[in-house]
């Protein structure tokens, strides 16, 4: 029998104090994990309402925290008045008196990663304060749309919270995706401020984004302000706009048209407001802060839109207790500003711990360049892809070597399942006293379903339990509840807070409806295969929408990969079906290690191996090599995409491809002839 990776010590927890507070106020005691998620889910109305008063959240609750609701409807706090950034910037002694960095931006320096600026509270406040005075000085007000293509970094993060504080719905996308990707997105919410960058790094090389902001600007007509932040390679010191030619910029924007458009530096104009306070709009819970975007099966991406409040108070569930973040930590989940774990590191702020912002590759100068960084910032929290983690175990990186990790104490793991392989190793390298905390959700909640519990042991391969105040079950075909390890659909079966306010455009919910609650109605089908565990844990198999049908029998990818972790040559591996011959076959891409041959021998073992540890049915038709597979901007495997490809399908979204041209090569390949 195996043994779990991490077993909790005997450090406090965030998490075993809230449920001390929660037992005095039920009269029992909640100290057990299972106990406390229970009444979390029993009682809403009283978890909810801890939540808010444990975190100390700023503004109005009103009487009632959550009324009786049956999906998609969710009814939470219906009498708050509040502004969420008054909370993300409150004041907070145990970090302020000591006059620690509320916030840090690292960056590609050189060959190397390097601290950029930081910012304490106070100087954050100051320049929220500029930004929300320029925004509503041109026109911006409570339920107008703004759009930022920046990096990740402090000039996002500004202008994020400076929107929320007017009001404004905040929609994002990362510099690196092409024209078309981001006007599928933000052109169906007729953004009024755009905010974008000329330039910005990525893998040691500067990337030149002049032309794609004016061309983003001419595709976007209902924008009438655009505020531009330079990149790192277009500014001396100090600024001088002559190098970033606004005017040049103003004028390719609006050529051959009458359109009226406001060009700026945003560092002008905040330096403009400089001094203004902090002025933030008080709002209902479900007021909308964020637009966020998920890939459908047929047309352009969903734009799903997020309730402040929800985003708030579920954040703080997630990152305060289950993460376990406050003040004197230092956080850094790596993400891009495309992705929805943006809008969660916002969040990191709520809980009073130091936000580390990192701009630039996570794979540069290596693989393991984000433990570089942890060692850099003095991280307490790192955040990354489990895809990231498989890719430093195949290669042998030392995580350790010539670094000290010792403030390291939580490695938190998502986009992907963490297999068993890499759980274990992960933790052999950095000692059993860093918590492996994998995590599960979506865009589609802005949050997680799924997570480990700091006061709960973590077994390789699996994820500990259903995250507080949510009732996740795994249904069978029929929507049975089903724990004996079958495979089935992860659904929840409450209303919880960041339960979408709609999606853009959806006006009589039919979408969302058909999207997340035809299958079992009152029920959201979250889409991911998934199977529970003898721990009372979750394994996470791969998307239903990638899951392969063969003679019958559904197989999540994530089985076939975490299988060909026992053939050492494959370092990379996608599944698909292809149609063929009026049926469908599997077909199994493999990327190999260096010197390695995809002969007869390696063919027969990867069969074996996939029979094996799968099953007949997991042994796939076809086994072809190529060099790489297509990833995401964020380093998920885009197995649909391939499907799409072979199949004569239309390819949706493909500008967000980190490697579309991955998909050219796929599709030429012999073996698919075959």
């Amino acid at each position: 029998m195996s043994e779990p990776v991490f077993v909790p010590g005997e450090a406090p927890t965030r998490m075993a104090a809230f449920a001390a507070r929660a037992g005095e106020r039920v009269g029992r005691d909640l100290t057990a994990y299972d106990d406390l998620h229970a009444w979390s889910i029993a009682d809403p109305d009283a978890f909810w309402s801890l939540v808010w008063d444990f975190f100390g959240v700023v503004g109005t609750r009103g009487e009632v925290a959550a009324d009786p609701a049956v999906l998609p409807e969710a009814r939470f706090f219906p009498g708050a008045g509040l502004n969420i950034v008054d909370t993300y910037l409150r004041p907070m002694p145990e970090r302020d008196d000591a006059d620690l960095p509320i916030v840090v931006q690292t960056g590609e320096i050189g060959e190397g990663i390097g601290v950029v600026a930081s910012l304490t509270r106070e100087e954050l406040v100051e320049r929220v304060a500029a930004a929300a005075a320029a925004l509503r000085a041109r026109g911006v007000a409570p339920g107008d749309r703004i759009a930022l293509v920046l990096p990740v970094g402090i000039d996002a993060l500004v202008v994020t919270l400076a929107g929320l504080a007017v009001g404004a719905v905040v929609s994002s996308a990362a510099p690196e995706f092409g024209v078309p990707a981001i006007v599928d997105r933000l052109g169906q919410l007729g953004p009024v401020v755009l905010v974008g960058t000329t330039s910005y790094h990525w893998a040691g090389k500067r990337h030149e984004r002049r032309d794609h902001l004016v061309e983003l600007v001419r595709e976007l007509p209902s924008v009438r302000a655009l505020l531009v932040v330079p990149g790192a390679d277009d500014l001396t010191s100090p600024v001088d706009p002559d190098v970033v030619d606004v005017a040049g910029i103003a004028a390719r924007c609006v050529a051959g048209s009458d359109r009226l458009l406001q060009v700026d530096l945003l560092a002008d104009a905040e330096r403009r407001h400089r001094g203004a306070a902090l002025q933030a709009e008080t709002l209902f819970f479900d007021h909308p802060a964020y637009v966020l975007f998920s890939s459908g099966t047929t047309g352009k991406p969903k734009c799903l839109v997020h309730r402040a409040g929800g985003v708030l108070v579920k954040h703080l569930v997630e990152a305060g207790l289950h993460g376990d973040f406050g003040p004197g930590d230092r956080v850094c989940f790596y993400t891009t500003t495309g992705w929805m774990m943006w809008n969660w590191a916002v969040s990191v702020l709520a809980t009073g711990a130091t936000l580390v912002l990192h701009d630039g590759a996570p794979t540069y100068p290596g693989t393991d360049a984000l433990f570089a960084l942890a060692d850099v910032a003095e991280l307490t929290h790192l955040g990354l892809g489990a895809r990231l983690l498989d890719a430093m175990r195949s290669e042998g990186r030392d995580l350790r070597e010539g670094r000290d990790l010792g403030s390291l104490r939580m490695v938190l793991v998502t986009g992907s399942p963490l297999t068993e392989a890499t759980a274990r190793w992960l933790v052999d390298e950095l000692g059993d006293d860093v918590m492996p905390q994998p995590i599960s959700g979506g865009t589609d909640l802005v949050g997680c379903f799924v997570s480990a519990a700091p006061t709960l042991p973590v077994w390789p391969g699996e994820i500990t339990r259903a995250t507080l105040g949510m009732d996740v079950v795994v249904y069978d075909e029929d929507g049975r509840p089903t724990t004996d390890g079958t495979p089935g659909e992860l659904v929840c079966r409450n209303s919880f807070p960041t339960v979408p306010l709609g999606i853009w455009g959806d006006d009589d919910g039919s979408r969302l409806h058909d999207t997340y609650f035809a299958r079992f109605p009152g029920v959201w089908t979250h889409g991911d295969l998934t199977s529970r565990t003898e721990h009372g844990g979750f394994i996470i198999h791969g998307r239903s929408d990638a899951t392969l049908n063969v003679a019958g029998v559904r197989i999540g990818t994530g089985e076939i990969y975490a299988a060909l972790e026992h053939v050492p040559e494959v370092t990379d591996a996608l599944a698909f079906a292809q149609a063929w011959d009026d049926d469908t076959r599997m077909v199994l891409l493999v990327v190999l290690a260096p010197g390695a041959t995809l002969d007869d021998d390696l063919r027969g073992r990867i069969r074996s191996t996939l029979r094996e540890r799968g099953s007949p049915r997991h042994v796939p038709a076809i086994v072809a090599e190529v060099t790489e597979l297509p990833r995401t901007l964020t380093g998920k495997l885009a197995e649909i995409p391939v499907a799409d490809t072979v199949n004569g399908r239309p390819v949706r979204n493909r500008d967000a491809l980190a490697n579309p041209e991955s998909l050219d090569a796929i599709a030429s390949l012999e073996a698919l002839r075959a």
